[in-house]
């Protein structure tokens, strides 16, 4: 009743306030909104077809895009300034009664675009501003990482509270997409070499290598008479009756994993993925993983993507225990990328715990040490006042994620997280309100 009231009383104060305004606004300013809107469903409508997310459609996209980065911002800023001061005989007139206002108000209008790309380019550049942006999207993939923890307690069963306790997953999801990935490897062995009940180290990533056509997971091609067809085929899909020494799945070779007694007709190479790079650099850790323990994902181009893939491993039953439960899945993901990998996941009704991984300890180290007013004490430190390429590079980045959760949220790609209201698991004492 309470929020009925209050909508009804916004809606009392807002009606006068439209009509206000309705007859302030100039008419023509109405044509100029419409248009705006218009063009909004239409990115919002271009945005959600798939093939966007194709590499040649995605190539064509990023180069109309680039206008958009810093680098595009800045350039563009320059060059069309560039082109205004291209013929100055064309507004600069010269005689005693000659009025050059328009050619000084074009200067002063060039030197001020000039100087908002130097503020930009100094801005992106500073050490200080660049380690605020990245450090505030990554203490995002931190407070994902808390809501990732979150559980209803009406919809769990005892045996749902004791993984919990106990960080019991059935599944470990690395993307390709997070880059740098190999820390979340080490991270998903170390995990898995821990683990009472092994989990599948589920790998993702379907961009190209580039490499020639070869089989999944850089597994060796035949070689007569010492290795033969069949000797691949069992490192790939093992046949029934023979020691399992192949992969936990890979759809690439469906019908060899659907009938282990299918004969072993001639093998297609397929084209290498990151995906086939990461169960490689899996299986050649001093501590190994076995390739019965990896699921090879390598259609997933984009986090989007790689989620939409492992629901349908999911629903296919390839992954998880429980028929009637989602599988328990441990994603791990950089920070910068965490919130947005975390929400995405969790919008496609994956049952996702988010673990972020810092690329390096000095990474993680500063991450505790994060600027104001991400921290409430503020301490100005000597490089905060340098300029570095490197800080560039990482405003760059920062920028980019911004762009693509605007994007995810334009496609309508990420549920809202659970908020603090009661219940859930684990609370601040880890006992369930």
């Amino acid at each position: 009743m309470f929020d009925l009231l209050t909508n009804i009383l916004v809606w009392i104060v807002a009606i006068p306030i439209l009509i206000n305004l309705f007859n302030i606004i100039p008419k023509e300013w109405f044509r100029y909104i419409g248009l705006f809107i218009f063009g909004v469903v239409l990115i919002i409508g271009f945005v959600n077809l798939r093939f966007v997310d194709q590499p040649v459609p995605k190539l064509v996209i990023d180069l109309f895009t680039f206008p958009f980065t810093v680098t595009g911002i800045i350039l563009l800023l320059l060059f069309f300034n560039l082109l205004r001061l291209k013929n100055p005989k064309s507004y600069v007139k010269s005689g005693k009664e000659v009025d050059n206002k328009n050619a000084l108000a074009k200067l002063e209008k060039v030197s001020l675009e000039i100087l908002i790309a130097f503020i930009i380019f100094a801005i992106a550049s500073n050490n200080a501003f660049s380690t605020l942006f990245i450090s505030y999207l990554e203490q995002q993939g931190d407070n994902a990482m808390e809501q990732s923890q979150r559980r209803q307690v009406v919809n769990l069963t005892e045996q749902d509270l004791a993984d919990i306790k106990r960080n019991v997953f059935e599944v470990i999801v690395v993307l390709a997409d997070n880059t740098p990935y190999e820390p979340s490897l080490l991270e998903a062995a170390r995990v898995w070499q821990n683990a009472i009940r092994k989990p599948i180290i589920l790998v993702s990533g379907g961009k190209e290598t580039g490499l020639p056509a070869g089989y999944p997971c850089a597994i060796a091609p035949e070689n007569p008479p010492f290795r033969t067809r069949e000797t691949v085929r069992d490192e790939i899909a093992s046949r029934a009756g023979v020691t399992n020494i192949g992969l936990k799945y890979d759809a690439r070779y469906d019908g060899y994993f659907s009938d282990r007694k299918a004969p072993t007709e001639p093998l297609n190479k397929v084209p290498m993925t990151d995906a086939d790079d990461m169960c490689a650099f899996l299986t050649r850790l001093p501590n190994a993983i076995p390739r019965s323990s990896i699921l090879v994902e390598a259609s997933g181009l984009t986090i989007r993507s790689s989620g939409e893939e492992i629901k349908k491993l999911e629903e296919k039953k390839i992954i998880g225990v429980d028929p009637k439960t989602h599988a328990k899945i441990l994603l791990l993901a950089t920070p910068l990328e965490g919130s947005r990998t975390f929400l995405s996941f969790r919008n496609q009704g994956l049952n996702v715990t988010l673990r972020t991984i810092y690329p390096t300890e000095t990474a993680r180290r500063n991450a505790d040490d994060r600027p104001w007013p991400l921290k409430p004490s503020l301490r100005i430190k000597p490089e905060f006042f340098l300029f570095s390429a490197e800080s560039y590079l990482r405003s760059e980045r920062a920028w980019n994620e911004f762009k693509q959760l605007v994007v995810y949220t334009l496609r309508f790609w990420m549920q809202p997280p659970v908020t603090d209201q009661r219940p859930y698991l684990p609370t601040p004492t880890g006992k369930a309100t």
